[in-house]
């Protein structure tokens, strides 16, 4: 029962980093070659945050410590959504 949370706060995570690379391929549709290579490396960088995300949680996970890898793997998807309000704000 105690891995239920980590497990969670994974899939969570997951999901997030695939909406966040979806809005960039989304945002690609009428941009310029500069444009473009920027989205590619904001999807880049949203990517290896995710995967960072969910590696330290089953690190975490297999190391006994589920409350730390719920935070840890919970982080990535919360630094998501921020990403998104600011760019929400601005526009």
């Amino acid at each position: 029962m105690k891995l239920i949370l980590p497990i969670l706060a994974i899939v969570c995570t997951v999901l997030a980093t695939l909406t966040a690379l979806v809005f960039c391929m989304s945002m690609g549709a009428n941009s310029t070659p500069a444009q473009i290579r920027a989205l590619k490396v904001w999807m880049a960088g949203l990517s290896l945050l995710g995967v960072a995300g969910v590696v330290a949680g089953i690190i975490l996970i297999r190391s006994g410590q589920p409350n730390w890898a719920s935070l840890a793997a919970f982080a990535p998807a919360v630094i998501f959504g921020i990403i998104l309000l600011v760019a929400l704000l601005k526009s």
